[in-house]
Parts: C-alpha cells; structure tokens; sequence
C-alpha cells in the first residue's frame, strides 16, 4: 500500500544520503546497518528484531545526525512515523 511505497521512497532516499558521506565516515556504516535492520523488519519480520529494539535503534540514530546530518535524521523520523503507522 501507499505506507509500504512512502518507505521504499524514504530508504531510497536515505542511500543517497549515505552515498554523499565519507565511505570511512561512522554515520555511514550505522546508516547501512540500520537500512538493513529495517528492510529485515520490512521483508521477514517474524526473523527480525524486536519493534522496541529497532524504533530505539532509529531514535539513537536520530538524535546522532540532527546536527551534522539533518537530511538523514528527517528520514528516519519519517521511516519511524511510517513504520508505526503500519504497525511494524
């Protein structure tokens, strides 16, 4: 549905952030790691982690980027929103 579509959006979105970063940069190597926690939920959510533990994975990551990476932090607070909506 159109939630599922917003996200695919979202994560498209955010690997284009993450390719304008330092290939060594941390905030790069947490950004794909969390991108993959999310397409996990995403795609066999009965094998992934907890809801908990990936919306508290996306907050750190949030709070980590407002400032130097604001672009990737809006994306996470939108992926987060969607996420919950589709009650993922």
């Amino acid at each position: 549905g159109m939630d599922r579509q917003r996200l695919h959006q979202d994560l498209t979105e955010l690997r284009q952030e993450l390719e304008g970063l330092p290939t060594d940069a941390e905030a790069r190597q947490r950004l794909l790691a969390l991108i993959r926690r999310i397409e996990t939920r995403l795609d066999v959510p009965s094998a992934a982690e907890s809801r908990e533990s990936l919306v508290g994975g996306i907050d750190e990551a949030i709070a980590e980027f407002e400032v130097e990476h604001p672009r990737a932090a809006l994306l996470l607070q939108r992926i987060v929103h969607t996420l919950s909506s589709m009650g993922i």
